[in-house]
């Protein structure tokens, strides 16, 4: 099963009741296969020259010059594009928020572990109470 069926079975139930959901779905499948086929041609998987199609004329000498100069321009833009549906679809939106604990200042560290021996505070303006 490829990505793009494994995407397609994964929206199954949004994509029957939301049709805005379903044509996300399809394109996003596309370009899937599209970069599939992409990377084929980059890595030399695929014969690219049999999405070709050109004809030359009549003449004596025939010259067909071949160029992709476009393939990573074109992936790369096709992965832009990709990203934005998945976003759109809500796929990637992970909830991080238990993941990431709050950052610690360094200063107030120092503090509490001074408060916590009895001494000086680390930072300026923020004074101990001494009772004796």
């Amino acid at each position: 099963m490829g990505l793009s069926d494994r995407l397609r079975e994964h929206f199954a139930d949004q994509s029957e009741s939301d049709p805005a959901v379903a044509a996300l779905v399809v394109e996003a499948c596309r370009i899937v296969d599209r970069l599939d086929h992409i990377d084929a041609i980059i890595t030399g998987k695929a014969e690219w020259i049999e999405l070709m199609h050109f004809r030359v004329g009549n003449g004596d000498e025939q010259t067909v010059t071949v160029t992709l100069d476009g393939v990573l321009a074109e992936a790369r833009q096709q992965s832009a594009v990709l990203k934005s549906l998945m976003m759109q679809l809500g796929v990637g939106k992970a909830d991080m928020s238990s993941k990431v604990e709050k950052a610690v200042d360094p200063l107030d560290e120092i503090s509490a572990r001074r408060s916590a021996r009895g001494g000086a505070t680390a930072r300026p303006g923020r004074t101990k109470r001494i009772e004796g």
